[in-house]
């Protein structure tokens, strides 16, 4: 995969400090990259991640998601709750409409 700069003052950097260390663009790059890699950047500890987890499971059980296929019941139940906030205007008679 070819990398393309596009920034002007960054590959002026790149070519002053390969001029600097005998090394053309690539090998500049390659040993910044390395060298960046190289480096233990402070991460979340996995204590912290386990806490995390452990958090996110808790709040599942609490509230678990609806079930995905729910019962004509269910269904009948939902709607009946819409229904019964809509203003009767006349476009649904009350016979259609479940007590």
């Amino acid at each position: 995969m070819a990398i393309t700069i596009r920034n002007k003052a960054t590959e002026d950097l790149i070519r002053r400090i390969g001029s600097r260390t005998g090394e053309g663009p690539s090998a500049v790059i390659r040993r910044l990259a390395e060298k960046e890699e190289g480096k233990n950047l402070p991460g979340v500890p996995e204590a912290e991640v386990q806490r995390r987890i452990a958090e996110f499971e808790a709040i599942a059980r609490k509230f678990p998601p609806p079930d995905p296929k729910p019962s004509w019941a269910e269904i009948e139940r939902e709607m009946d709750e819409i229904f019964d906030d809509a203003p009767d205007d006349g476009w649904m008679s009350r016979s259609v409409r479940r007590p």
